[in-house]
């Protein structure tokens, strides 16, 4: 298939298609590799790659997850790790990270369906106390 034009349909396309070809090479190096964004016009498309190595559990060491270790026990949250499943106004949630660039809901949550949010650091304190 030749592209002359890049619209959704193709970016699609190439997309998958780059999916198919990194998870090879992330395979072959024990990382994760993830295709993100795409940024594109009539004629040129810019895809932003992310690749995280993985820890004991096979799970990415993310920047957040990192920064979550770092300022659980400043937060009152000690209690809690990356990856335990929390639960937030009767739905559950696993703990991703934190994002020190966001003031006012720096906690990263997703669903068990993989989407991902964010909630404050006092409503996770709210419905997760420490025992």
């Amino acid at each position: 298939m030749k592209v002359t034009n890049f619209d959704k349909p193709t970016i699609k396309a190439i997309r998958q298609a780059m999916d198919n070809a990194l998870a090879q090479v992330a395979d072959e190096y024990g990382i994760t590799i993830n295709t993100g964004n795409a940024r594109f016009s009539g004629n040129e498309v810019t895809f932003k790659v992310k690749a995280n190595t993985l820890d004991a559990t096979g799970s990415a060491n993310t920047k957040e997850a990192q920064m979550f270790d770092l300022y659980k026990h400043s937060e009152g949250i000690g209690h809690l790790n990356v990856g335990d499943t929390v639960t937030l106004q009767g739905q559950s949630f696993i703990l991703k990270g934190y994002n020190t660039r966001a003031r006012k809901s720096p906690i990263q949550i997703e669903d068990m369906q993989g989407r991902g949010y964010k909630c404050s650091v006092q409503m996770l304190k709210q419905y997760n106390p420490a025992q």
